[in-house]
């Protein structure tokens, strides 16, 4: 009878001590996948980095590494940021694009000073790909899944309450979802890349198309504009990363600051081969490579975790980074042309130092 009540009360001892291991260990909530980043974008100064997550924005302190604002709710992903040109007269100010897949379209402007709000609107049926804003700030141009770009004028969206819609230039020359847009530095053009495997330069003020390139093999995903080489580059779903160059034709072949050009001519430069996956993301920028040299480059991140940067004259590698553990949704090189910063899939922001070719910060 001792015997059977000594292994009772073992039984229930070992229940016990077998309850609080269960209850007492973390069910690994550190290991949980984290927020894809569709974007980023860095601060004029290159002080901060905003950072496009799901239904909201984190602007980041690089020298802390630490979050100072948080900008939410926005509808689904945020997937592209831009921050407006800066000068003493006005606040720098943070546009954001996001959307519900087939539903609606969201731009939301904030004013980075004050961290408020100070418009939100739907434009589209579909997610917002790509915005990008003139050089001047006063035109915003739009990308979206519903197969359309929107033309408009940042200063109407903020002071009346005219419908969207009624405000808006539509382009509808592309027949697949428009996926990046694109101004050139002096306003003279702005471009938009789709599905349908085409890049088009546009005339800002007659909004009619002055170069179709059509040499793609697949969806252009995205576009960066090298002011160094004087070329468009892009990365598309056929694994490439491609330079475009276009020109004024013998009319208006001095074409002065600010206006715009009637007519154009465009050609492929040079085709960047070396992903094994589809290239989501591309900047360019005049890289700090080593003390007292510098070069146009081009950064790319792909579906396949690497980041490439490419030397634009030569076409060849200067290096790839392959900390990231899965895809690539955005790449930007700082303004100083010092560090390149990644971000995608796994919900990571790594920035690496271009001269040290090493990773310094990952959060």
């Amino acid at each position: 009878m001792l015997r059977l009540s000594f292994i009772i009360l073992r039984s229930i001892w070992i229940l016990i001590a077998a309850c609080y291991v269960v209850c007492a260990t973390p069910i690994g909530f550190a290991d949980q996948a984290l927020s894809p980043i569709w974007s980023l974008e860095f601060s004029p100064d290159g002080k901060t980095l905003a950072v496009g997550k799901y239904q909201w924005v984190e602007l980041w302190d690089l020298e802390t590494q630490r979050v100072i604002h948080v900008y939410e709710p926005h509808m689904g992903d945020v997937r592209c940021l831009k921050f407006s040109s800066t000068d003493q007269a006005s606040s720098l100010k943070l546009y954001a694009g996001s959307g519900v897949p087939a539903q609606s379209g969201e731009i939301r402007i904030w004013d980075v000073a004050t961290e408020e709000l100070i418009k939100s609107f739907e434009i589209h049926a579909d997610t917002i790909e790509s915005i990008a804003l003139s050089p001047s700030n006063k035109t915003l141009l739009t990308a979206s899944m519903d197969e359309f770009s929107a033309v408009l004028d940042v200063e109407r969206l903020e002071d009346t309450e005219e419908p969207i819609d009624e405000q808006a230039k539509w382009l509808t020359q592309h027949v697949g979802r428009v996926l990046c847009t694109l101004y050139h530095p002096r306003g003279t053009y702005f471009v938009t890349g789709s599905e349908d495997k085409t890049i088009k330069v546009w005339n800002p003020e007659t909004f009619n198309v002055l170069v179709n390139f059509d040499a793609n093999d697949d969806a252009v995903y995205s576009l960066a504009y090298s002011v160094d080489e004087n070329v468009i580059v892009s990365g598309s779903a056929d694994n490439a990363v491609r330079t475009w160059r276009v020109t004024p034709t013998e009319a208006d072949e001095e074409v002065p600051v600010g206006q715009t050009i009637s007519q154009m001519t465009g050609a492929l430069v040079r085709e960047y081969n070396g992903h094994q996956g589809a290239v989501y993301s591309v900047d360019a920028a005049f890289a700090s490579l080593r003390q007292n040299n510098q070069a146009a480059m081009i950064a790319s991140g792909s579906a396949d975790t690497s980041v490439i940067i490419w030397n634009i004259r030569s076409g060849n590698r200067y290096r790839t980074f392959e900390e990231s553990t899965d895809a690539v949704y955005a790449v930007k090189f700082s303004p100083n042309g010092e560090s390149v910063a990644a971000a995608g899939r796994d919900g990571k922001v790594r920035l690496w130092n271009l001269r040290r070719r090493a990773l310094t910060h990952e959060f």
